[in-house]
């Protein structure tokens, strides 16, 4: 397997304080191949003075290690990227790393550790106070960052690379952990890179993605809990929906069933269940193909299905799927709403967008180059959803506001009118699939997914630096 390289043209700055993007399910998912590539490929260009210095010999004391020796180091690694490239990316990411540098380098226990030290500084293993470190465990590589906020406040930001060319497989990692009122909380991701033979003797890329996040109890108005986000089984992506591996060992994404399992420890008060105690809160996502008014194709969520039932998993339940438009059915338990949600969740998802939530009619101000109008109380505390079938509906007692650009979870400001061709195209594709065609979660698959075999050890396998001494520890 061809391993990641660093690609200048396509590097996005990856400078939230998150391990993970803030999105849903499959959206989560798929943004997490691309967000966690673009995380690794930036390690490259910000820590390359270090990763140089593991090629030396350990030392008792720092050594110099000279920018230049570095850079042509980095460039035979990266070919495809040059001086003037590779300043501009450094620049962006670490301007410190642009001169020469006294650099650390230790062995322990078979492990390469290398940190940014000070002239005549002892060496150690102890680069837990340090910016910056890496360290190297067979074909493991890590990446150690510390963020002080403060005096007291300090976060750890840790990723890991592990290229393992006999299993042909590329496993990254995203660990993101600090300490709140004792307990260490924050978010883990993995992404496993494989490879998978079609019927064709073609081969594809697979993905398995997990995506663990712990907030610990309850704090005040603080949402505690945790929560995993799954695939059933390891995915690939190709125009014919019916291809499939020839061992099995993955699924086309559209056989491919995404699982998010959250414990949300806080008040719930829904049509159902109405308690001050934690609950459990599953999506389950089913995705399927969708061709663009182009030809191209493209990937959504037919059916985005939603349980919630108190942890005792005792008490009544509430079990629906977002879509466009429903009919009041009391055996099924759904009214009549015409609310356009499968649309705005498409559009909000596909965008990261927080903050404002778009309704439907929103989206089609933008498809059409309309101003883009959302509807609020007097007071700006709640919003009014207009019906998608009459957006000029909005009520009584109901202001407008007028929006030009939103905002994602990386803090950017987004121009509604660069969204006009994704807005028409998720308006155009809406109805290709059936929306709530899949049966609904019952309290059976939910009991199902909580003790499955493949539920029970991704879980395990990423939560487990929370119960370290140290979660941040970059020597196992």
């Amino acid at each position: 397997m061809k391993k990641i390289l660093i690609v200048a043209g396509s590097l996005f700055i990856v400078s939230q304080v998150s391990a993970a993007p803030n999105l849903q399910g499959y959206y989560q998912a798929k943004e997490l191949v691309s967000y966690t590539v673009n995380k690794i490929q930036q390690n490259k260009a910000e820590y390359f003075m270090l990763d140089y210095a593991l090629k030396k010999p350990a030392q008792p004391q720092a050594q110099l290690v000279a920018y230049n020796d570095a850079l042509g180091y980095f460039q035979v690694e990266n070919n495809g990227v040059n001086e003037e490239q590779f300043e501009r990316i450094v620049q962006k990411v670490n301007p410190e790393g642009l001169r020469d540098q006294y650099v650390c380098r230790t062995d322990t226990s078979g492990v390469k550790l290398a940190y940014i030290a000070e002239r005549d500084e002892s060496c150690s293993t102890n680069y837990d106070q340090k910016p910056m470190a890496i360290s190297q465990k067979g074909t493991k590589v890590t990446f150690f960052r510390r963020l002080d906020f403060g005096p007291t406040q300090s976060h750890f930001d840790i990723q890991s690379y592990d290229n393992n060319v006999a299993e042909n497989t590329e496993t990254l990692t995203l660990n993101y952990v600090l300490k709140f009122e004792g307990r260490w909380i924050g978010d883990s991701v993995r992404v496993i890179k494989g490879q998978a033979v079609l019927g064709d003797t073609s081969t594809q890329p697979t993905y398995d993605v997990a995506n663990y996040q712990y907030s610990g109890p309850r704090s005040g108005s603080i949402v505690g809990g945790e929560s995993l986000l799954y695939n059933d089984v390891p995915y690939f992506i190709t125009d014919n929906t019916e291809d499939i591996a020839v061992d099995n060992s993955a699924n086309h994404v559209v056989k491919t069933v995404f699982i998010t399992f959250n414990e949300m420890d806080t008040d719930y008060h829904g049509r159902n269940v109405n308690t001050d105690d934690a609950v459990y809160y599953v999506n389950r996502d089913y995705v399927n193909q969708y061709t663009l008014e182009n030809s191209t194709k493209a990937y959504f969520v037919s059916d985005p299905q939603t349980f919630v039932i108190d942890t005792a998993m005792a008490g009544p339940f509430e079990s629906w799927v977002s879509v466009d438009e429903s009919v009041w059915d009391p055996e099924k338990g759904t009214d009549q709403v015409s609310s356009g949600e499968w649309v705005s969740r498409a559009f909000n998802n596909t965008h990261n967008i927080t903050g404002e939530s778009p309704t439907f009619c929103m989206i089609e101000d933008i498809a059409k180059g309309r101003p883009v109008t959302g509807y609020f109380s007097e007071d700006g505390k709640s919003g009014w959803w207009p019906s998608m079938n009459d957006c000029k509906d909005v009520g009584v007692g109901v202001v407008p506001r007028i929006y030009t650009h939103f905002t994602n979870s990386n803090g950017e400001k987004i121009a509604v009118n660069s969204l006009r061709q994704s807005a028409q195209d998720i308006i155009y594709v809406r109805l290709q699939h059936p929306q709530g065609e899949k049966d609904l979660l019952t309290l059976d698959d939910v009991k199902a997914i909580k003790s499955s075999l493949r539920y029970l050890q991704i879980k395990t396998d990423l939560s487990q630096r929370f119960g370290w001494a140290k979660p941040y520890d970059i020597l196992k």
